[in-house]
């Protein structure tokens, strides 16, 4: 199994590294920790091209508005 740097799935899949991230943060990419660094396998990343990128924002959580302290 070969593994590849979230830049060059990122090169690949033509978005940005921080996409990557945050798909693996929201469980639909999966990576491996080797040392310090965050790995795909080949299957993942053949896996997203085949079938597309997910879109982030649809399994993200929305964000809770909180309000500010009032100024006075």
């Amino acid at each position: 199994m070969a593994l590849k740097s979230i830049q060059q799935a990122a090169n690949i899949w033509g978005v940005s590294v921080y996409t990557v991230r945050r798909l693996a943060a929201a469980g639909l990419v999966h990576t491996v920790t080797v040392g310090r660094r965050r790995l795909l396998s080949e299957s993942e990343i053949d896996r997203i091209v085949t079938t597309g990128v997910p879109s982030v924002a649809t399994h993200t959580q929305p964000r809770q508005n909180v309000p500010r302290k009032q100024r006075g």
